[in-house]
């Protein structure tokens, strides 16, 4: 059988394999011992997970057998504890400090467990801070600086046709202050991605499409400029891109170049990678705190705009120049207004903790932390607790799980409604993959009528003139979509036309209630997931 490992994992194994050869190899070498044997060995804490190499004393036709054999086995563990701290010593400089605590062990510690935690990682000076956030007390959080207030006040969502057939857009933000970690406000609590833009892999087409490209879900700039305009002017005005999303940043400066708002955009660029960005670039890395401030200056010239919203940084695994030099550049970052605000992309609990330390020294803070998380995907469900701990906003990705995650396939229509591509297309997904999860779409079904009940029930105490214009046909996708809103964060959603548009800007001014997300867990729970 064959064993699949992540990179990470792969990663861990030759680097603990390389610093047990190079320890162990000098220890014998200085000894004039015959290398190695290896054995599991216990430690005072039990048997240790992982075999470790262990010096033992063979005969040897060099004379030595017989000092070999008097070793005593004390001598043995002098040597064991030196090779172990020759490892240590080594590890501590090269090791990423991104692997402890786990966001499920902060999620399940008590109010006390949690302070004694903080407090060994040296980070006393937040802890009123964070004790104010536990209890409910947000009024005295101490991350704050000053925020422009916005100016829009909430109007009705519902969009007309102007005298020339265009649309009017109404601008509306169903969210305030009081959703809000800290002080960067994202309007609905909603965003969207331009992860696709450009990207002819995903169905990007520069210059006009054809019927059949129509079809296939192919888009264009016409598409993306329509998409991101109603967006925009209904009130989902957050909007990330990337230097490593292809032709992300361009895209949207040609996108954007002619649309005046009168509110927003809020746009998120990422320091990405280093390693990944070297290698995509063919580049050396990236390293130290000079390199982040320069990287959003010319995110910036490509996204045609002064500054940035929000400038993320993306967990780098191991960066040269360590945490305070991440933190240094992301200073850096708003000293030199290039953003105004700092955030992290798939960092752990940890490195959260130390980054916000050093930059709360500096009457700045972490703004947000961007992962992975959807229906069918809540592995990091512990990850947004632990943000919300800390005053940090929880931003998701991928919300929909590649599709799996909206209800549009299912064992019964694997397809998701499209024409089959040939004999035996069975869709994206193994019909084993969709049956697994079919007491999760059978709930997402139930619940887009029963939310649509309650949601016309509740227009109903309106007058008819001041009824707000919200969806009342509520489909599968923004039932997944407001389960991550529902959970604390901010999902992100790829849009590429104005039906993906329209799709998104159906989830605003309704949420789903504690009832409709314990059902949803319920089944996802019985669906192993």
């Amino acid at each position: 059988m064959m064993i699949r490992r992540t990179n990470s994992q792969l990663r861990s194994m030759l680097l603990n394999s390389a610093l047990s050869i190079v320890a162990v190899t000098s220890i014998a070498s200085a000894l004039s011992l015959h290398p190695l044997k290896t054995q599991r060995h216990r430690t005072h804490a039990g048997i240790r997970s992982c075999s470790s190499t262990a010096l033992y004393l063979e005969d040897r036709k060099d004379g030595l057998s017989d000092y070999g054999r008097q070793r005593s086995q004390s001598e043995l563990d002098s040597l064991q504890l030196k090779r172990d701290q020759m490892k240590k010593a080594s590890l501590a400089n090269i090791k990423p400090d991104d692997d402890t605590p786990r966001a499920e062990d902060i999620e399940s510690m008590t109010k006390e467990e949690f302070d004694e935690f903080v407090a060994t990682l040296g980070a006393d000076d937040i802890m009123d801070n964070v004790n104010k956030m536990l209890e409910g007390d947000w009024s005295g959080a101490k991350f704050k600086t000053k925020r422009v207030s916005s100016t829009q006040e909430k109007r009705p969502a519902a969009t007309t046709d102007g005298e020339d057939g265009e649309e009017n857009f109404v601008y509306v933000d169903w969210t305030d202050e009081t959703w809000d970690e800290n002080e960067l406000h994202i309007p609905n609590r909603i965003g969207f991605t331009t992860i696709d833009w450009g990207d002819e892999k995903k169905g990007f087409v520069n210059g006009k499409l054809k019927k059949q490209d129509r079809k296939e879900g192919k888009f264009n700039k016409s598409d993306l400029k329509k998409a991101y305009t109603k967006l925009q002017k209904s009130g989902i005005t957050f909007v990330e891109t990337s230097e490593s999303f292809v032709k992300s940043e361009s895209i949207f400066s040609k996108v954007t170049e002619d649309i005046k708002l009168e509110e927003g955009p809020l746009v998120a660029s990422t320091f990405p990678n280093p390693w990944k960005h070297a290698l995509r670039t063919r580049s050396r890395p990236r390293t130290g705190a000079a390199a982040i401030s320069p990287a959003a200056e010319k995110s910036c010239e490509r996204l045609g705009i002064s500054s940035m919203s929000l400038y993320q940084v993306q967990n780098p695994w191991y960066y040269l120049g360590g945490t305070s030099a991440l933190a240094q550049g992301m200073l850096e970052v708003i000293q030199d207004d290039h953003s105004r605000y700092v955030g992290c992309v798939d960092m752990s609990v940890s490195k959260l903790f130390k980054l916000q330390k050093i930059l709360k020294a500096s009457d700045e803070f972490v703004a947000t932390n961007q992962f992975e998380f959807s229906l069918t995907n809540r592995q990091n469900m512990g990850m947004i607790q632990a943000c919300k701990k800390l005053g940090i906003t929880p931003i998701c990705r991928n919300v929909l799980d590649g599709g799996l995650a909206s209800g549009r396939y299912t064992s019964t229509n694997p397809t998701g409604g499209e024409v089959s591509k040939g004999e035996g297309d069975t869709g994206p997904y193994s019909l084993r993959q969709l049956e697994k999860l079919d007491a999760l779409f059978k709930t997402l079904e139930t619940l887009t009528e029963t939310v649509s009940k309650r949601v016309k029930s509740d227009l109903l105490n309106f007058d008819a003139g001041q009824r707000p214009g919200i969806n009342t046909a509520i489909t599968t996708t923004q039932i997944a979509i407001n389960y991550v809103r529902a959970k604390g964060a901010v999902p992100l959603v790829s849009v590429t036309n104005p039906r993906a548009a329209n799709e998104l800007l159906g989830c605003l001014g309704w949420d789903l209630n504690e009832e409709e997300v314990e059902e949803l867990e319920k089944a996802c729970k019985s669906c192993g997931v």
